[in-house]
């Protein structure tokens, strides 16, 4: 933006931050750059005094033909508020208040429309276009090939964003012990309020996810060791090992120069570009032929290129540059200049997003290689495509949200609905096979529901008394609220009735989890997991009371009808005749025992 805009612009973003917060600044900087090209399409030389309904409605109709319906219905939006803005504070008059005139555009989230299923198809990358990213991960051998395979190649094996992939460390890759033991995982920056994760891949995807890396940890090493450099000596240039005994020099030659940069085959004219142009060296007289720089002021050209974020990569403040899987040296991905031998740069989002689609005449890493569509159009993609179809794959899976949202590095799993791209079919294709099998032949019986008679409280001799799953609880909530947090197998006051058969089913399901989840604490004991000893003696406490209980249901001399309830410390008391021995009740420390 030119400087008469860029200040005010500068404040209309603070101010309406403050007034009007949004997540993401990209909307309304969008709305103000369309409205300053309109300032100038006008004439008005960028000048925000100059702004009209004309000046709007051409702001507007910049944004239409250049984006998206959607994208520029939001920008008209954001043009509105700044406009109502200027409008409030002095800056112009309108004849009335301005409004932008778009219509909403329909949303296409249905599964039934012609529209919708088009727009969910072009989210998608081809058949052809995922055959062609496997061909291309097996046969790229240059840098700029074997970055953009690799990276495309992570993207595949998790549903991770591009900037993600570019927060990747070098020692990403994470072999599973204890219950992930033979796993292989991938430890991910979190992005849009995500934690940090491990993501343990699937299991088919594993040997993908680990060359990949191993790919990439290969052909950036050399970046990666001039980055090394920097972090040690950020104050000294970084010099190839061919060119090292030029260190200490006080004047170097031009070719002297393009050896250090580029190597010893260096064009002269492209090092004195470079330095006379480029970064304005000044000159000193060899001779009458031959002129030279200072090796100060060559270090310091150089120096002016490490990242601005230095030691650290851009957009991830904790991770250093020596550490990134995805540094480059300069230059090293693109088609014709040549690789900088002595300046490293962190890959970004356009290092491997426009390799996927042509640009400005250049072709794209599949006309490279020589794939096409299966109709022989080009291919291009974006790179959060595969985002989508990881995702579809999930749906179609049965996955649930949850587990899609934690796959995803998702915060919010209603997010998922974004991705979700299944056809009515789809959805409907496990039902109607479910059908076909007799899965619902018919109508599921209700369960009778046994209800507790009054009568029968006054026998129990207890003044209050609920329902659970295995018996009775006895306890009065009137007094005070439950002390064992519903934990009835090892309470004192709940008491079950022998003879009950869907109770005692309940037991025998709940003795099998207690010894599964025994299983596992014990597991967690064995790998020294904290809190695993205290888990692993209330499991065996518990299993021991079901054993208790199941044992004098299957005794055959303790009659059906019978009342259990169990002691802590003594044996489990029965009572028999219910009706003609009513159980009395001791007070001993907040607990009522049988006596």
């Amino acid at each position: 933006m030119p400087p008469q805009f860029l200040d005010f612009a500068k404040a209309v973003l603070v101010y309406l931050q403050d007034s009007r917060p949004v997540t993401s600044q990209a909307v309304r900087i969008s709305a103000l750059r369309y409205l300053e090209a309109s300032l100038r399409e006008w004439g008005k030389g960028s000048r925000p005094m100059g702004v009209n309904e004309e000046v709007l409605d051409t702001a507007v109709e910049l944004a239409h033909k250049n984006v998206s319906a959607g994208v520029a219905y939001r920008v008209a939006g954001q043009l509105k508020i700044v406009a109502d803005l200027m409008g409030s504070k002095g800056f112009i008059t309108l004849r009335q208040p301005w409004e932008h005139g778009l219509k909403k555009p329909r949303e296409l989230g249905s599964r039934i429309s012609k529209e919708a299923l088009t727009a969910r198809q072009s989210k998608m990358p081809s058949a052809a276009a995922l055959r062609a990213l496997g061909g291309i991960f097996q046969d790229a051998v240059a840098v700029r090939d074997v970055l953009v395979s690799s990276g495309t190649a992570l993207m595949t094996c998790a549903p991770e964003r591009i900037n993600e992939v570019l927060r990747l460390t070098r020692n990403c890759v994470e072999k599973g012990d204890g219950r992930f033991a033979g796993h292989v995982g991938l430890r991910w920056a979190g992005s849009k309020g995500a934690n940090d994760t491990i993501k343990w891949l699937p299991t088919v995807m594993a040997s993908v996810a680990e060359q990949a890396v191993a790919n990439l940890l290969a052909v950036t090493r050399p970046a990666q060791e001039i980055a090394a450099w920097y972090t040690e000596n950020p104050t000294s240039m970084y010099l190839h090992e061919d060119v090292a005994h030029l260190r200490g020099r006080e004047l170097l030659s031009t070719a002297e120069i393009g050896a250090i940069l580029w190597g010893e085959d260096a064009p002269r004219v492209s090092t004195s570009t470079w330095a006379r142009k480029t970064h304005k060296l000044p000159k000193h007289q060899l001779d009458a032929r031959r002129i030279a720089f200072t090796f100060k002021d060559v270090e310091q050209a150089v120096l002016s290129m490490l990242p601005d974020t230095f030691p650290y990569v851009p957009g991830a403040p904790q991770l250093l540059c020596k550490d990134s899987l995805v540094v480059v040296r300069v230059d090293e991905m693109h088609v014709t200049n040549r690789t900088c031998r002595c300046m490293f740069t962190c890959a970004d989002y356009g290092t491997i997003a426009s390799a996927l689609v042509r640009h400005d005449g250049r072709p794209s890493i599949f006309d490279r290689f020589g794939y096409t569509e299966d109709d022989g159009s080009p291919i291009e993609m974006n790179t959060h495509s595969l985002r989508h179809y990881l995702n579809m794959l999930a749906q179609m899976g049965g996955m649930s949200s949850a587990e899609i949202a934690l796959f995803s590095g998702r915060k919010d799993a209603a997010q998922n609905r974004a991705y979700d791209h299944m056809t009515s079919d789809e959805v409907q294709a496990p039902i109607s096979d479910a059908l076909s099998q007799g899965f619902m032949g018919g109508l599921v019986a209700r369960e009778p529901r046994r209800l507790v008679a009054r009568t029968q409280f006054s026998e129990l001799g207890a003044t209050a008394a609920h329902t659970t799953d295995f018996g009775y609880c006895l306890h009065d909530f009137a007094s005070e609220p439950c002390q064992m947090h519903r934990d009835c197998i090892n309470c004192e006051e709940h008491e079950c009735v022998k003879g009950e058969a869907h109770k005692e089913a309940n037991l025998r399901a709940s003795k099998a989890e207690t010894e599964q989840l025994l299983e596992v604490a014990k597991q967690g004991l064995t790998d020294d997991e904290y809190g695993a000893d205290s888990w692993v003696a209330h499991q065996t406490k518990t299993l021991e009371r079901i054993d208790s209980l199941l044992s004098i249901y299957e005794d055959p001399s303790v009659p059906r009808g019978a009342q259990i309830r169990l002691n802590v410390t003594n044996p489990a008391l029965i009572t028999q005749e219910p009706a003609s021995q009513p159980i009395h009740f001791v007070q001993t420390a907040k607990r009522k025992l049988l006596s």
